[in-house]
């Protein structure tokens, strides 16, 4: 008897932290993603050029209340081209603020993004060093006390692009989670546009 007890309480103590999870998505979190599809296209009038990139991405992000920073670092690699590939290295910083709803977070954000663009091997050797500042809007929602889903739209530059994802977590534990990101970058510039599409998967711990 006093063991069934015991197991009861565990049991009951289980489903009320993941209630309490499912109540406010938390902003504080580790994760490691695998970008394993990246699209990356430019055309300029009747000239494009396609390519696909994979590598990896590792992220930080704390909540104090209702503010919240983040820093991310994406290392990504192009397949073969004219006997060159090109690197992209991605680093950003964000302030943001929520707000919580039943299930559910709001959030807004300002993100500093650094790009540094190598061009490595046969007849092209290039660098290209980039910053900018820009903003995003999202929300996340718990389904279940084992599900989150989000969207998100943003800039990622003040004065050109716009930004989408869609994503979802799956907890197989109470803090440990599996993650599914969809992405898609678009710029336009006079005649020059450009595109950016990503598919990646990662694993999270919630804190």
């Amino acid at each position: 008897m006093r063991s069934v007890i015991l197991l009861s309480c565990l049991l009951g103590m289980q489903f009320v932290s993941l209630s309490a999870r499912a109540e406010a998505p938390s902003f504080s979190y580790l994760s490691a993603e695998y970008v394993a599809s990246g699209d990356f296209e430019v055309s300029d009038g009747d000239l494009s050029l396609a390519l696909d990139m994979d590598g990896f991405a590792l992220n930080a992000s704390l909540q104090l209340g209702f503010v919240f920073v983040q820093a991310s670092r994406f290392e990504l690699e192009s397949e073969e081209l004219f006997d060159s590939r090109i690197k992209d290295s991605i680093s950003s910083v964000a302030l943001g603020f929520t707000f919580a709803l039943p299930k559910t977070a709001l959030y807004a954000l300002i993100r500093g993004r650094n790009d540094d663009l190598q061009i490595r091997g046969g007849l092209l050797n290039d660098e290209v060093d980039g910053s900018s500042l820009g903003g995003e809007v999202g929300a996340r929602v718990n389904l279940t006390d084992r599900l989150e889903i989000n969207a998100k739209l943003g800039r990622p530059s003040a004065d050109a692009g716009n930004s989408y994802g869609l994503g979802a977590q799956f907890f197989v534990t109470e803090n440990i989670g599996l993650t599914l990101d969809i992405n898609s970058l678009e710029i336009e510039d006079g005649d020059i546009s450009a595109s950016f599409d990503t598919t990646a998967v990662g694993l999270r711990y919630t804190f």
